[in-house]
């Protein structure tokens, strides 16, 4: 009787899976494809917000989609970058539960390659929260493949999640956790989620389990060791739908406050990013009074993601006149550069300096740089406090080029 039971409700959860909005792109057996789907959702969390999600939806009210991520975000894998899993997700979303035509959900992608959940704090404002112009109903959250196991990262990582969820009670987080041929931080992730409820995707256990089951090989699932294929990211696509499907067939759940106190000691909650205009800051340019066109740029707009930067272009006859910025801050995260190499300008190494004393040595033109950014942590205390920041060409690079990209920094 239980082999019985088991074995019917596998077949419903297949007949959901297969007819409300899977597609099975491995070609599995469908019964195996819904568990291996049902698998990757690791916690529910408290559905409040994602059920009042799903509803304006489906009255057909203009609702917010936002992911912010990496390259696997942003759709790299596939041929055309919109068949990634969060345009898939999009489209799969509004043909499921809006009415019409759909025009009521709108999607904003902020993933961008090659960054973690550091730089995902210092972009959430401008690049989630300004493009949306509100703060979305929805944010899916992908760093597990980008972001070390550092402290550091768990920080950057609850900053996202915390301010997400205090600047809206509207705002729905979901946990999206990608897989990797090295892994992925799910398990230093997972505690921060936990705390505050929202809901969790694992990628990495299904996909190794399909792998090691043969339903699929590493190659049909990656096209190198993280970016999946177009049948990985319908996969992700599909386990997004799960949760929603979860949700929306469950009862509503009581609303939850946004706990008071954060996981991560001297978290980076309510970080801010940091602009010329800044009336909190003093910025004296020095020789970094250029503009650099050539940073990271985004695929959905083919454009700079960082149009507003403070470079210091390469010149023989340059004088090394160090950038310096007054600030009150408890914490401050800085962003740099890394110069391709085939590129006509060369960067060099530049000292920081804070307070006066040299803290850190970062090299603009290193080996393998694309023009991506590094996001470091300069600092980090339990008080705010007055700092001097300096930004000073090494000995050798005088006459290379730098550029800070970015900046951000909790009061």
């Amino acid at each position: 009787m239980k082999k019985l039971k088991k074995t019917i409700g596998i077949l419903i959860m297949s007949l959901m899976v297969s007819t409300a909005f899977a597609k099975n792109p491995f070609k599995m057996q469908d019964a195996d494809y819904a568990k291996m789907v049902e698998t990757s959702l690791i916690s529910v969390g408290n559905n409040y917000r994602l059920k009042n999600a799903i509803e304006k939806i489906k009255k057909g009210e203009k609702v917010w989609i936002a992911a912010l991520g990496g390259s696997v975000t942003e759709g790299a894998g596939p041929a055309k970058f919109t068949d990634g899993y969060a345009y898939q997700f999009f489209r799969d979303l509004k043909k499921t539960y809006a009415p019409g035509d759909g025009k009521n959900v709108n999607f904003n992608n902020a993933g961008l390659s090659g960054t973690p959940s550091l730089l995902g704090l210092v972009r959430y404002q401008s690049d989630v929260v300004e493009v949306c112009g509100q703060n979305p109903d929805i944010l899916i959250v992908e760093f597990a493949v980008n972001d070390g196991g550092e402290a550091t990262f768990q920080k950057s990582f609850e900053g996202i999640v915390r301010d997400a969820l205090k600047a809206s009670p509207n705002t729905a987080v979901i946990a999206l956790y990608a897989a990797a041929t090295y892994g992925n931080t799910a398990a230093q992730k997972k505690p921060i989620s936990d705390l505050y409820q929202i809901p969790q995707i694992n990628m990495l256990g299904i996909v190794k389990d399909g792998i090691a089951k043969g339903h699929f090989s590493e190659k049909e699932y990656y096209t190198d060791n993280v970016h999946p294929t177009i049948q990985g990211h319908t996969l992700m696509s599909d386990c997004l739908m799960n949760l929603v499907a979860t949700v929306d067939k469950a009862k509503i759940d009581e609303k939850i406050e946004v706990p008071t106190k954060s996981f991560a000691r001297m978290g980076l909650s309510g970080l801010k990013r940091i602009y010329d205009d800044d009336k909190n800051v003093k910025i004296s340019k020095g020789s970094f009074t250029d503009v650099d066109k050539q940073c990271q740029s985004v695929k959905k707009a083919n454009a700079s993601n960082f149009p507003k930067n403070w470079n210091k272009k390469m010149n023989l006859k340059a004088t090394n006149e160090p950038f310096k910025m007054d600030i009150k801050c408890k914490s401050l995260v800085f962003v740099y550069k890394v110069q391709g190499s085939w590129m006509s300008d060369k960067f060099g190494k530049a000292k920081i300096f804070v307070d006066g004393k040299e803290i850190a040595t970062y090299d603009g033109g290193k080996a393998g740089g694309w023009n991506n950014c590094e996001a470091v942590l300069l600092i980090n205390q339990n008080e705010s406090k007055n700092h001097t920041v300096e930004v000073k060409m090494a000995e050798g690079s005088e006459k290379l080029g730098f550029t800070i990209v970015a900046m951000g920094y909790v009061e």
